[in-house]
This record gives C-alpha cells, sequence and structure tokens, in this order.
C-alpha cells in the first residue's frame, strides 16, 4: 500500500494529524516522506473540500430562506384559514413541541449508536418541503385534518433534517476550512431569513386571500381558454416546498467522510438503552429542593411561550388587517423585529451575565418575556406591540442563559449536563397537559383573555419560584458561613 494510501485510510478514521504521523513513524517511514505525503494528500483532496464547500453553501442559503418563507406565525394563520379552531391550532402546536423534545432526545443519542448518512438526512428535507406544499392545499380547500397531518410530518422532517444535517455537518467538515460564504452565513444568516421573512409577507399579502383569477387565452392556438385561482399563501408554500426539495437533492450529492461508530447490539437494544437513560437522568431535579423549583419555573416558561407562540401571528393578523401595511405583511415586519432582536439579546445577556447576578437576570428577563402577552391584552398600538415583541426575545435570551448559569451554581459539570439533556424529556408531559387546557382557554374565552392568563402566570407563578430558589440558596449560604465562622 502506498504512503498516501495509508494516509488516506488513517484520515477516515481518525482526524488527529499528529497521531496518524507518530504512528507511520513507528511503521519506519520517514518523517519527510511522510510530510510530502500528507500535503499531496491534501492537495487531492482540494477539489472534493471545495465541491463540498459549494454544496454546503448553496444548501445553507436555500434553508436559510425557507425558514424566512416557512415562519410558525403563517403555519398558525393557515391553520386558522383552513378551518381550525383556536383548540386544535394550540393543541397541535403543544403536540409538534413535545414531539419535538422526545425526537430531539432520541437522535441526539442515535448518532452515538449509528451515523445518519446523507440519503436518510436528504429525504427528510425532502419531506419536510413537501409538507408545506400539504398544509397550502388543506388551506385553499379548507381541510384542518389534512392540515395538521401535514403539520406534525413536517415536523418529524425538520427535526430528522435539521438535528441529523448538524451532526453530518460537523463530522464531513471537520478539519476543513470554510469558504467565505459559509462563514457570511454562520453570522448573518439570521439576515437572509428576515429579508425571505419579509419577502413571503408580502407575496401572501398583495394577492387577496380568496385568490386572483387568472385567465390564460389559448384560443389562438386552437384551445379553450384556461382560467384559475392563485393564491399568494400557496404560492409562499410552494417556493417554501420547492427550497427545502431541492436543499436535500444537494445534500445528497454532498461527498461523506464519516467514520464509522463502533456499538454493541441491534437498534431496539438501543431504545431500551434510550428510555432507562432518560428515565434515570430525571431523578437530578429529585436532588433538592432548589432543582426541583429551577426546573418547575423553566417548564413553566416553555409552556406559556408555546402556547403564546401559537397564537401571537393570529392575534396581530386578525385585529390589524386594515391599518400600517395589512395582514400578513404586519405579522411579518413584526417578527422580523424579533428576529434582530434575537441578535441584540444575545449581546446584551453576556454584558448582564458579567454584571448582575443570576438572580437578576432570571426575574427581569421574565418580566420582559411577560411584556409581550399584557401588552397584545392592555395596549392594541402596532407600536408598542413591536416593542414588547423585540423585548421579549431579549427577555428569553436573558432567562436561558441565567437558567445555565444558576443550574452550573446548585450542580457539578456532570449534573449540568444530565439536568439540560433530560429537561427536555421531563417537559414532554407537562406540555402536553398544560397546552392542551391554555387551548381549550382559547377557544371558551378567546386569545386575548389567554394572553392576559399567561402574563399572570409569569409574573405571579414564575418570578416567585426564582425569588424561592435565591431565598434557599441565601439561606444555605448563610448556614454554612457561621457554620465555618462559629458566628
Amino acid at each position: 500500500m502506498r504512503l498516501e494510501d495509508e494516509i488516506k485510510r488513517e484520515i477516515d478514521t481518525s482526524s488527529d494529524i499528529h497521531g496518524i504521523k507518530a504512528q507511520l513513524v513507528k511503521r519506519g517511514y520517514d518523517r519527510e516522506d511522510i510530510d510530502r505525503a500528507f500535503k499531496n494528500v491534501v492537495h487531492a483532496d482540494g477539489v472534493k473540500k471545495d465541491t463540498n464547500n459549494a454544496r454546503f453553501s448553496a444548501k445553507e442559503l436555500l434553508d436559510r430562506i425557507g425558514y424566512g418563507f416557512s415562519s410558525l406565525q403563517f403555519i398558525n394563520i393557515l391553520f386558522l384559514l383552513s378551518g381550525a379552531s383556536f383548540f386544535l391550532i394550540g393543541f397541535f402546536n403543544g403536540l409538534k413541541a413535545a414531539l419535538s423534545y422526545f425526537l430531539s432526545g432520541f437522535l441526539s443519542e442515535y448518532v452515538k449508536f449509528k451515523n445518519i448518512n446523507k440519503t436518510a438526512i436528504g429525504l427528510s428535507g425532502v419531506v419536510f418541503g413537501l409538507s408545506f406544499f400539504c398544509m397550502a392545499i388543506a388551506a385553499v380547500i379548507h381541510s384542518p385534518i389534512l392540515f395538521a397531518g401535514a403539520f406534525i410530518v413536517g415536523t418529524i422532517g425538520v427535526l430528522a433534517h435539521g438535528d441529523s444535517y448538524l451532526d453530518f455537518y460537523n463530522k464531513t467538515s471537520k478539519g476543513e476550512k470554510r469558504n467565505f460564504f459559509l462563514k457570511f452565513i454562520s453570522y448573518f444568516g439570521i439576515l437572509i431569513t428576515a429579508v425571505s421573512l419579509l419577502v413571503a409577507g408580502f407575496l401572501m399579502q398583495s394577492i387577496p386571500i380568496n385568490g386572483y383569477l387568472l385567465t390564460i387565452d389559448f384560443s389562438a392556438i386552437g384551445f379553450s381558454t384556461l382560467a384559475f385561482n392563485v393564491y399568494g399563501y400557496l404560492l409562499a408554500f410552494v417556493i417554501t416546498a420547492v427550497l427545502f426539495v431541492v436543499s436535500g437533492i444537494i445534500l445528497y450529492r454532498i461527498e461523506e467522510h464519516l467514520s464509522p461508530i463502533q456499538n454493541d447490539g441491534a437498534w431496539y437494544t438501543f431504545i431500551s438503552g434510550y428510555i432507562k437513560r432518560a428515565n434515570a437522568d430525571t431523578k437530578i431535579f429529585t436532588k433538592n429542593k432548589k432543582v426541583f423549583f429551577l426546573m418547575l419555573a423553566t417548564v413553566v416558561t416553555t409552556v406559556v411561550q408555546i402556547l403564546a407562540n401559537a397564537y401571537y401571528g393570529i392575534y396581530i393578523y386578525q385585529n390589524y388587517q386594515t391599518v400600517f401595511w395589512h395582514g400578513f405583511l404586519n405579522v411579518a415586519i413584526i417578527f422580523v423585529i424579533a428576529l434582530i432582536a434575537s441578535i441584540t439579546g444575545s449581546m446584551l445577556t453576556k454584558s448582564f451575565a458579567k454584571t448582575l447576578g443570576e438572580a437578576p437576570m432570571l426575574v427581569f428577563g421574565t418580566l420582559l418575556i411577560a411584556l409581550l402577552p399584557l401588552t397584545l391584552y392592555y395596549n392594541h398600538s402596532l407600536y408598542a406591540i413591536g416593542l414588547a415583541t423585540a423585548l421579549s426575545v431579549v427577555g428569553g435570551a436573558i432567562v436561558g442563559v441565567a437558567q445555565g448559569l444558576m443550574a452550573e451554581r446548585l450542580l457539578d459539570e456532570n449534573e449540568v449536563k444530565q439536568y439540560f439533556s433530560s429537561l427536555g424529556f421531563v417537559s414532554i408531559i407537562p406540555i402536553l397537559l398544560i397546552v392542551t387546557i391554555g387551548s381549550v382557554a382559547a377557544q371558551l374565552f378567546y386569545i386575548e383573555t389567554l394572553f392576559l392568563i399567561l402574563g399572570l402566570i409569569l409574573a405571579g407563578i414564575v418570578m416567585p419560584l426564582y425569588f424561592v430558589i435565591v431565598l434557599i440558596v441565601n439561606k444555605e449560604y448563610n448556614e454554612k458561613l457561621k457554620a465555618r465562622t462559629g458566628k
């Protein structure tokens, strides 16, 4: 076997270049020959790397545009237009979230057991794209059942596509230099998504909701006139479907560099092991009162945000159809503000983390999250709603970081990993139960009343839970200080 072939074989199973060189020296190869052969291999693989970079770049661009066109707010509005009740919309948003937590945890464990190849990931992207085509058709023919089915299938597709793709990308591009466009997307991709969201909103708004009758005259060539309705939301979702289908096909063309994973047993052994580990990990929440209260506050905040996000876009669409930029475009602009605020939120959070403790961050962040549902109930100005949306996103970022800091303060390093890995799993049943109850409330009392309830839950339940955690921590600290000093 040639030295270059030896190096290629070793690179396929390990990314430790120094380790590979040391092993080759031990086998008797000259160090200069090894260095020369490495350069030849890298040069020979340069075209493949450039090709993969180009394909990854194209896929990333299509995905970023697709995510703008496939905003959850647009999906929920079309769900309503398909004939779904407020209860169905809320319930299926909760089911989507619970399913997402379960499958995300499952996939994160599965990739440790076996590689998910590009064919499976690409196919899941195609399924995700086609689910939007089915949702658009369901909105046109007013079939909430078809819409709900496509919505859930799309959830499975995007999880299998998104989570698995990230793992595939990290393994495939490991050690490769990313080109300028990939770096650009990693930093400014959210702006691409924001522009796409505006374009989608404009497209949906520019064509009447009942469709535009398009007539094409074929009489000059001996055929009859063709007339059919064109719908803005149908065009937007067809574009979404095409983007993700093409993205899946591009992924199939990417060259894989995946090392085989050593594992014992069959896949059903993995499933039983995964469930046992998940159940065992949840015991971390009963370690002490502080951890239990932190988990409880986190789960309640999560459920509140799931319920609120199910109806935010619908409320703005229904109540602001005749002002400013009207229906869909108003929704697009409000949530573009949210996307931009998410960038600002991450930067502000770093500053807060340096100057404030966990407790002020948790309380302040929770208040900011509560601003949006309370503003929708008390203040009907679209300017106020836009500002509250931005502040709510910043608050979510602050709370997320503060929860992590608090967990690190209460637990050791291994326990922190255990805490966050099992948090989604333990949230599944509360999400299904509480979101269902909230969906009933939305159906019975209208969503404006639900917003008031959600805001009060954040202010009246979540914030006191954080105060209780702080009181317990301070009490334990004072007791330890007293025992150490004898005072």
